[in-house]
């Protein structure tokens, strides 16, 4: 009997569905439709009606990967969240309005140093009452005795009421800051994959689709639903895993540099030996470090949405979102006519402001976000934003009928919180502009790019050329970057990398030239990547595998993943103690354990880790999973040449299919 499974990617631009056959991994059918951030049930709703709905109620499996959590960390869109950390101080730069650091201490063997200071914290929870979506908590050592985290915790459930994140239950690992930055992102999720799960649910039940919902993890395995709602920041680079799980099942390689371009950012992660790379020390999101187990992808600021605006005569590429203007305008007929009415405008004005932030540019509108919450906001602010429920605008125009500047705006704060979402050009634009691409309004998208190049005062068919190539530059730096990072091994460039990488793509001399060639192949994913990446495999000398369902790949990889729980247990010995059979503390995260020797500790702690992991993958969804141990114990030799034990790190692996049931 055939089985089909439903995969659904949720990207910045585009929602992709399929259906898949679970025996033959063949596609039966798919669809794409945008992403409609402001009701993310209709996007998903227009994607999932253009499948056979027949097969849809046959479907026995459904899994979803999303660029959502990634995306809000990356433009730092996320709910507000509160802090409390016990015994040692987040020294963060963008740590939260809303913090406070309390007494309190374990020491390494998990015995209370110093007491936990309730009263301070009490005050400190009471003052955020009202003004926080969710709570973090992060003691010093927590893995080792989280007993203050927990206390903090039913104290918050008491006062606040709102989800409470606790460090010590989404890592195991030390490192008190990458831990904080997990808890708080955590947090900061929770609302938005809330609302992502809750609107796929609601169109599966339009559907009639009744099966079990998975959801994809960083590292390209598969959680249930119900485990994704606590733990959403395991979600952060999902979308990209999926994409490595789907270019591997469509190419059929062993080793490639997977290459996802979506709206939002270029994704880049190495397959080895048929497996996802994973990083080790954490992902890494928006240059900080985390403590979630994810596949190692780069994330680079460049996508079909990027902004692209010009600053005087120069011509700037953003890591700001846009909606295309050619797309805007199909939803929007206000936005056709404001940028048509720009055909006859001349604009040959001094260089604008260099700050980013601050350029405002007349082929740019705004349209109400998700966030409709004022608080916080100056009175222009608030009334920009009632003049954008008549429909899109300009803030020139806005400042027009306040009789104020527009720059007096605070734009790209309203930006961040999510209450407005910019429309511009864009490299989607750029395509339609040149006739490369015509899917939407490309009339509107050439008077743009007519425009913009009359402000720059080049001729407009130079004008393509120069964005075509810097994009092509852009991603193609990107690509060097990360194949150089893979074979370092380190976590960023020297500045002899990054001027090879200046030098290829950029010559400056008549004399010579530098030529790089990338040895592993390219396999793109994602719709844009047959226009673009072409002409970046062409310049770095690389195999380009394009597969026939590279545009659906990230929904296609949703579909093909396994569920994997990983648990660590970890095992120190009695610091004092120098003999060959020494007493030993097991810390499970959960509680601590002492033994009187090593081989007791390691026999529970085996015991103990294989418990936890099979536990967890259950919970997430596994069918009978399987358990595999791996000890890394740490060794003393001294002079004498007698080895002493001093502890070891014991993980378990639990892997299984997800539960059709």
């Amino acid at each position: 009997m055939t089985t089909y499974g439903l995969g659904i990617d949720t990207g910045g631009t585009y929602t992709d569905s399929v259906i898949v056959d679970m025996g033959t991994d063949k596609v039966i059918c798919f669809n794409k439709a945008l992403t409609t951030r402001h009701d993310l049930v209709e996007g998903i709703r227009n994607s999932l009606g253009g499948l056979d709905r027949t097969l849809l109620e046959q479907v026995t499996l459904t899994s979803l990967s999303s660029t959502l959590a990634t995306s809000s960390v990356v433009e730092n869109k996320r709910a507000s969240v509160g802090i409390v950390t016990i015994g040692k101080e987040f020294d963060d730069p963008s740590r939260p309005q809303h913090y406070i650091n309390i007494t309190g201490r374990f020491r390494m063997n998990g015995e209370e140093e110093i007491p936990l200071d309730l009263d301070t914290a009490a005050e400190a929870l009471a003052k955020m009452r009202g003004h926080v979506d969710a709570l973090a908590v992060a003691g010093y050592l927590s893995v080792r005795n989280p007993a203050h985290e927990l206390r903090i915790a039913e104290l918050a459930d008491e006062i606040l009421g709102v989800p409470v994140v606790c460090a010590h239950a989404l890592t195991s690992q030390l490192g008190f800051a990458q831990r904080t930055v997990t808890a708080v992102m955590n947090a900061g999720l929770i609302p938005i994959i809330h609302e992502l799960l809750d609107s796929v649910k609601t169109v599966l039940r339009e559907f009639n689709v009744s099966s079990p919902l998975m959801m994809v993890k960083g590292d390209g395995s598969l959680m249930n639903s119900e485990t994704a709602s606590r733990r959403p920041v395991d979600t952060i680079l999902s979308g990209p895993a999926s994409s490595m799980m789907g270019a591997m099942a469509m190419a059929r390689v062993k080793d490639a540099l997977v290459i996802d371009m979506g709206g939002t950012t270029v994704d880049l992660g190495l397959i080895r030996n048929g497996l996802p790379r994973i990083d080790e020390e954490g992902a890494c999101l928006g240059g900080r470090r985390t403590r979630v187990r994810a596949a190692n992808v780069s994330a680079f600021g460049i996508g079909g949405d990027s902004r692209i605006l010009v600053n005087g005569r120069d011509i700037m590429l953003s890591s700001v979102r846009a909606i295309p203007l050619c797309i805007a305008s199909r939803k929007w007929p206000s936005v056709r006519e404001a940028i048509l009415e720009l055909s006859s405008v001349t604009d040959d004005r001094s260089p604008d402001n260099g700050l980013e932030g601050d350029i405002l540019q007349e082929t740019e509108l705004f349209t109400l976000g998700g966030n409709r919450s004022t608080e916080g906001l100056g009175h222009l602010d608030v009334a920009f934003l009632g003049m954008l429920s008549e429909g899109p605008m300009r803030a020139s125009e806005a400042g027009r009928r306040l009789s104020t500047s527009p720059h007096a705006f605070s734009l790209a704060r309203m930006e961040e919180r999510g209450n407005l979402i910019r429309i511009g050009f864009t490299p989607t634009d750029v395509l339609h502009a040149a006739g490369t691409y015509v899917e939407h309004d490309r009339e509107t998208a050439l008077v743009a790019a007519d425009y913009l190049s009359r402000k720059c005062n080049v001729p407009l068919e130079r004008f393509l050329e120069i964005v075509q190539d810097r994009i092509v530059c852009r991603i193609a730096s990107c690509v060097m970057e990360k194949a150089m990072l893979g074979d370092s091994g380190t976590g960023e460039l020297s500045t002899e990398d990054r001027a090879i990488i200046d030098r290829t793509l950029h010559p400056v001399s008549e004399d010579y030239a530098l030529q790089f060639r990338l040895r592993t192949p390219m396999v793109g994913i994602g719709a844009p990547v047959c226009t673009w990446l072409p002409p970046v495999a062409e310049r770095l000398g690389a195999e380009l595998i394009l597969p026939e369902h590279s545009s659906i790949g990230n929904a296609l990889g949703a579909i093909c993943g396994s569920v994997v729980e990983v648990a660590t247990v970890s095992i120190r010995a009695d610091s004092e103690n120098l003999s060959e059979n020494v007493g030993c503390r097991v810390f499970s995260g959960k509680g601590i354990r002492s033994f009187d020797n090593q081989q007791e500790a390691l026999d529970f702690a085996k015991e103990e880790a294989s418990r936890m992991a099979l536990e967890a993958a259950i919970a997430s969804g596994a069918v009978n999973p399987e358990v595999e141990v791996s000890v890394e114990e740490t060794i003393v030799e001294l002079c004498s040449n007698k080895r002493f034990f001093r502890g070891a790190e014991v993980c378990a692996r639990a892997t299984g299919k997800p539960d059709f049931s």
